[in-house]
């Protein structure tokens, strides 16, 4: 029991709770000229299209200081024009949106930019650290500032710690949990905190969306990469698991081809049996992925199914490296569906 409660936590995933409530983004249903805007992209059909060439390092620089100095230019004169916060102005800007920028406008295909890390990593680093503040005021003023530096640093481990487990760790949220504790402007807005980050981080995804898509594409998800209508939690398997399986079938196979175990055709002769068994043809460098297969090491591969991936036994995967597999599934599937 206690094994099984440990293996329980270690592969702890809240989207494997979360992703059945949250329904998949149908910017599919627009058009074209407007979803494109919103990071969608139809999936290919028939052919596979041409590479992409890579994008000029010098056309990087120059969008990223276009979003960078959009995107802050916005935030800071919506702030300026807000009414009073209670007692207190709205600051000019929340500091934490300067680092915020620079990974919406030169990481945009970093998990950390996308709009659930942006928005939520936020909003919830928001309320750990104005949460925690709040309690640490309770105590005499003196005391408080004297402590200042044992509240920021509480709010930026406990913010630290909520971010990975909800899977929205965004780098610059800490410093918003931090400022909430250490920086007198804005501990004394208190609450007020919680819309101001919720209004510059939609101001900021507005005008990332904007300006990234002149030239890329953002945001390569709104929740996760997997595919939300086809989530499957045990999509990504071990080699072990797939042999064993494929030697398992060996019974099924003989049922279906009519012929006893002893007189089943080789498996490279299977393909040109006239039975029910059936193989899609493939081209270009699929053909030659095929003649290798078999020379291949199973334990030295990652293996990409319509249905499942097939990672080595010794591999261990992080959540991250394994959204990253699952949505080279999706593409796959994708392009399958609508062929």
């Amino acid at each position: 029991m206690a094994s099984k409660q440990r293996a329980a936590i270690h592969t702890f995933n809240i989207d494997d709770y979360l992703n059945r409530f949250i329904p998949r983004p149908r910017f599919y249903i627009l058009p074209d000229p407007i979803s494109r805007w919103f990071g969608y992209r139809a999936p290919p059909k028939g052919e596979a299209p041409a590479p992409v060439p890579p994008t000029s390092v010098l056309l990087v620089w120059l969008f990223s200081f276009l979003g960078g100095f959009i995107g802050i230019a916005i935030i800071e004169n919506v702030f300026r024009h807000l009414p009073m916060l209670g007692a207190y102005p709205a600051p000019l800007i929340i500091a934490s949106f300067g680092a915020a920028a620079i990974l919406e406008y030169n990481a945009i295909e970093s998990p950390l930019s996308q709009p659930r890390n942006l928005i939520l990593g936020h909003f919830l680093s928001a309320c750990i650290g104005v949460g925690i503040t709040k309690l640490f005021r309770l105590l005499p003023e003196a005391r408080f500032e004297d402590l200042r530096w044992l509240a920021g640093a509480l709010a930026v481990g406990v913010a630290s710690t909520v971010m990975g487990i909800t899977k929205t760790v965004h780098p610059p949220a800490g410093a918003t949990a931090l400022l909430a504790a250490t920086t007198p402007e804005i501990t004394e807005i208190g609450w007020w905190l919680l819309p101001l980050v919720l209004l510059a981080g939609s101001l900021m995804l507005a005008s990332a969306m904007l300006v990234n898509n002149l030239y890329k594409r953002f945001p390569l998800y709104w929740w996760t990469p997997v595919d939300l209508a086809e989530t499957k939690k045990d999509d990504i398997v071990k080699a072990k698991d797939v042999e064993k399986d494929e030697s398992d079938s060996s019974i099924d196979l003989e049922s279906d081809t009519g012929l006893p175990q002893a007189e089943m055709p080789s498996p490279s002769r299977r393909a040109s049996h006239g039975s029910t068994l059936h193989k899609k043809p493939t081209v270009g460098r699929s053909d030659t992925m095929a003649s290798r297969k078999s020379h291949i090491d199973p334990q030295m591969k990652i293996q990409i199914e319509i249905d499942r991936v097939i990672v080595p036994d010794w591999m261990e995967l992080s959540q991250w490296e394994a959204e990253v597999l699952e949505g080279f599934q999706v593409r796959l599937r994708d392009g399958t569906r609508h062929e």
